[in-house]
């Protein structure tokens, strides 16, 4: 059997402040998640400070299978009270509680603002695409895989999918229990979506370990429309980031920040041959102001993904349709 690995490479990006002296311990086979069990580690080169992250949902832990191995590399949601396997997509909350706990550990009011459970798949400054995968029990985490043939189209491997551009410039992940329905045109768009559940990226400077869900709080978003899908990024920052309470929507993000984020999805496709990435509502590749969705709008958009999700598993015979696992459905 694989040995779990826990909070592999945890670190802070841009805020040194964050940053703790390295602890190493006994391996466990099943760790909390930030601002959990922080006793609890193996190999870890930074960790960051208890309460830096806000955990999603505190009865859920996470297990890194064959964290060395990339193509066997599993992130799974553990439910820690009965020690079942619970879900990524399915068994966390799409919004968060109304509080969350500051960074002296008090408790703070959300003062009106959105706030969600994000699971993050790819860590800010990494080159590898995982995802949370939907036909799999449990719908762990693991990396995009693609199929190396030789000059004759004969198959020879599988490998892991990296992403050309380069590094991402932003923890990216997804909101669960949302759904962009791809069978039907998006309410906003007219465009149908990308069957995937809602993406969202984490513009704050700490960056948390795969799959380790944690509370953020919702700025706004930008539609990309990539082929011929549309495919919302919701844009997010943690609450427990020091800039958390300066930003209320995505007119409050450095204009810096905001072009890195658009640059990113438009020049990632042209990076392997393909067109740059067009975005709702000029479905152009051009950047002008009217491609952000303010909060208002971003929260009619999660609402929209929130519904289309219940009636997808209200539907057992579109779950198996699509080839989704549920244990509802199963």
């Amino acid at each position: 059997m694989n040995e779990m690995a826990s909070w592999r490479g945890f670190a802070a990006a841009l805020s040194a402040a964050l940053l703790v002296v390295v602890v190493s311990g006994e391996a466990c086979e099943t760790c909390e998640y930030a601002a959990g069990n922080l006793g609890c580690y193996e190999g870890a080169t930074g960790l960051l400070e208890e309460g830096a992250f806000e955990p999603a949902a505190s009865r859920f832990s996470v297990a890194h299978d064959s964290p060395d191995d990339a193509l066997a590399f599993s992130a799974s949601l553990v439910d820690g009270e009965g020690g079942e396997p619970a879900s990524y997509w399915h068994s966390i909350p799409t919004y968060a509680e109304e509080r969350v706990t500051g960074m002296d550990g008090s408790e703070e009011s959300s003062g009106g603002a959105v706030l969600v459970n994000f699971v993050p798949e790819i860590r800010r400054g990494a080159i590898g695409k995982l995802e949370i995968i939907k036909d799999v029990e449990g719908n762990p985490i693991k990396y995009d895989t693609k199929d190396v043939s030789n000059s004759a189209g004969e198959f020879l491997y599988k490998r892991p999918r990296y992403v050309a551009y380069g590094p991402s410039p932003f923890t990216y992940g997804a909101i669960p229990q949302t759904w962009e329905n791809s069978l039907e045109p998006d309410p906003v768009t007219g465009i149908k979506g990308d069957n995937d559940p809602i993406d969202a990226l984490d513009i704050g400077s700490a960056v948390p370990d795969i799959g380790f869900p944690y509370v953020a709080k919702v700025l706004g978003s930008l539609g990309l429309i990539d082929d011929n899908e549309t495919d919302w990024k919701v844009v997010l920052i943690n609450a427990n980031d020091p800039d958390a309470s300066k930003y209320d929507t995505i007119d409050d993000v450095p204009a810096s920040v905001k072009e890195t984020i658009f640059t990113y999805f438009r020049d990632k496709p042209a990076a392997v041959g393909d067109a740059p990435g067009i975005f709702w509502p000029g479905l152009t590749d051009a950047y002008v102001p009217q491609v952000w969705k303010g909060l208002e709008d971003t929260k009619q958009i999660l609402e929209n993904t929130k519904e289309e999700y219940a009636k997808l598993i209200g539907d057992c015979e579109k779950v198996k349709d699509l080839e989704f696992a549920y244990s509802g459905c199963a």
